[in-house]
């Protein structure tokens, strides 16, 4: 596939974008995600330049950097050093990346369903003992857990459980809004947000209860994500356990190596 440059007669067109008002670098490599979405579908591989990605959306030099390298640290776009910045165009079919870190909701919607999030559950109970291993805490600690049921045109296509150590949310935290994610829960009451999360992946057959909530048959497996949440204090902040159905929502994983 030929390599073609975006002009700059063209490049508001192609980017579309709103300007971001708030100097927000989640919010700036959301959007050049859907930048590489349609420059690809052009068949442009190649990015704009740093200043004119920067100006188009109205944020720093220094918050671009850090959005382009997590993109590129997902595998979607190669910075080669005297040549600019190309489109990986192998991974542009890719919807869920188990690299990038994005709410349900969000990833639902990418992938091409009405997506909508139920809050089923929020109250406070005690951590088990690998749920407190994981938060460095001990067994029966008191944490906030969070159910929440993600649907795909209005069926249920992920079923989701966190748990936040009550702790660090202060009197009632069975009262505090639940959102949309993990990721939004944190950043909304704990101040500094999620700078990593570490997952485990496993394939399981659904316990009753997800039979249920889920709408599947018993013997149906179901993808488990189980995530340890970890701010840059180095403090985990959450755990969540997830479980999909494949049917709605498919992960990839792009493993990406040292470009020049």
């Amino acid at each position: 596939m030929a390599i073609r440059k975006t002009t700059d007669s063209a490049l508001a067109d192609v980017l579309q974008l709103e300007t971001v008002t708030t100097d927000c670098y989640r919010q700036v490599r959301d959007q050049l995600r859907e930048v590489v979405i349609r420059l690809g579908a052009k068949g442009t591989l190649r990015l704009p330049s740093e200043a004119e990605l920067s100006t188009a959306l109205g944020v720093s030099r220094a918050t671009l950097r850090s959005a382009l390298q997590a993109l590129q640290q997902e595998g979607r776009i190669r910075r080669l050093h005297g040549r600019g910045t190309f489109i990986n165009r192998y991974a542009l079919g890719v919807g869920a990346n188990l690299a990038e870190a994005g709410a349900f909701v969000d990833l639902l919607g990418r992938a091409g369903h009405e997506p909508s999030v139920r809050i089923v559950d929020q109250r406070v109970v005690e951590l088990g003992a690998d749920d407190a291993t994981a938060l460095e805490l001990t067994a029966g600690t008191p944490a906030l857990q969070i159910e929440r049921v993600f649907d795909a045109g209005g069926e249920p296509a992920v079923h989701s459980v966190d748990l936040v150590p009550a702790a660090l949310l202060g009197e009632n935290p069975e009262q505090r809004d639940a959102g949309r994610s993990t990721f939004e829960f944190v950043e909304t009451h704990l101040g500094p947000p999620v700078c990593y999360s570490v997952a485990e992946v496993r394939p399981v057959l659904p316990s009753p209860a997800l039979v249920q909530t889920l709408h599947i048959p018993a013997t149906q497996p179901l993808l488990r994500l189980r995530h340890t949440h970890i701010r840059d204090d180095e403090q985990p902040v959450a755990v969540t356990v997830a479980h999909i159905n494949d049917e709605y929502l498919r992960f990839s994983v792009i493993r990406t190596y040292l470009d020049e």
